[in-house]
This record gives structure tokens, sequence and C-alpha cells, in this order.
């Protein structure tokens, strides 16, 4: 995979933790405290795992 393929990918990552994140902060105060809590440990572990497949990107992980 080429600089920019990688570069690319990197990007895709971190745009898709980004807007998970943002809906984070957006959607945060609606329904059962208990509900909100699980919907955000869910989005906030998938950014998660964007962002280190994003740091991973062009280092072979």
């Amino acid at each position: 995979m080429s600089n920019i393929d990688h570069c690319l990918e990197r990007l895709a990552l971190l745009d898709r933790a980004d807007r998970l994140l943002n809906e984070v902060r957006v959607y945060g105060h609606h329904g059962a405290m208990r509900d909100t809590l699980a919907r955000h440990r869910l989005l906030l572990g998938e950014a998660r795992r964007h962002l280190d497949s994003a740091s991973s990107v062009g280092r072979g992980g």
C-alpha cells in the first residue's frame, strides 16, 4: 500500500472516530441515565477501535 493510501485510510478511521465522539457529545442527554451511559460506552469503544486502527496504519499493525 502506498503512503497516500495509508494516509487516506488513517483519515477515514479518524473521521469515523470523530463522528462517534461527536454523537456522544450531541446525543448524551436523552433517555434514562443507565441507557445513556451504556450507549456512551459502546460509542466510545467503537471510537477507540477506530483510533487504534488509525494509529497502526502504515506500521504493519
